[in-house]
């Protein structure tokens, strides 16, 4: 028996492997703005971290942090064809959406940049929901994006799963009163984080969601 009726799905180190693209231009815009070096090692936190809290966390002037995150954002298109899809996820998503599962998103992503890496590697056809930052006011980890979703789709709580990356993730499912699973096949995930699952391959998630495959 199906265990969720729908699955929701972050995107970043989730269904995309966006390290490259995400890395690549938050490199670029502290290289532009201040004339500073920065390694890897050093942003590695901004895999797993929404961009407004990458920013603050960064000690960026409150006054430049709104200017750094929008260049930020408009260099990933310089670096996109850089991303990729994690491997197994888009056979989760058809073997999900041909059992009857309702798939969407809930990102803090905008939609324009929802638009820009889903729609090309083809992914946005799994999607009958997808509430990006646009369309609420506050993001996660607060439950609004998970509420609406709910509220688009009728989708009782109790049914509905999240895949998620990012401790964000974990307490935006736990104040919206879902199931929350931790994706640990990205990179960066901190399996010590508190999750209703902790799935290593997408296979895993959906063998939760509909049983194991006979």
């Amino acid at each position: 028996m199906m265990r969720y009726t729908h699955v929701i799905w972050d995107i970043d180190n989730t269904m995309l492997d966006t390290e490259e693209e995400l890395m690549c231009a938050l490199i670029q815009a502290l290289r532009e703005k201040y004339g500073v070096e920065r390694s890897r090692a050093e942003l590695w936190f901004a895999m797993v971290m929404p961009a407004k809290e990458t920013v603050r966390h960064l000690g960026i002037p409150e006054e430049d942090q709104e200017e750094v995150r929008r260049r930020w954002n408009q260099l990933t298109y310089t670096f996109r064809d850089r991303v990729t899809i994690f491997p197994g996820v888009e056979e989760a998503m058809t073997r999900l959406r041909d059992a009857g599962v309702g798939l969407g998103v809930v990102t803090a992503r905008t939609r324009e940049a929802y638009r820009r890496d889903m729609v090309p590697l083809g992914l946005g056809k799994y999607f009958e929901t997808v509430v990006c930052a646009d369309d609420t006011q506050r993001p996660k980890p607060d439950p609004e994006p998970v509420e609406r979703f709910c509220a688009l789709t009728g989708a009782a709580k109790d049914q509905v799963l999240m895949i998620g990356d990012s401790a964000s993730d974990m307490k935006c499912c736990r104040a919206a009163g879902i199931h929350g699973a931790l994706a640990l096949w990205g990179k960066g995930a901190d399996p010590s984080l508190p999750a209703d699952y902790h799935f290593h391959t997408p296979t895993e998630a959906v063998e939760a969601v509909l049983g194991p495959e006979r």
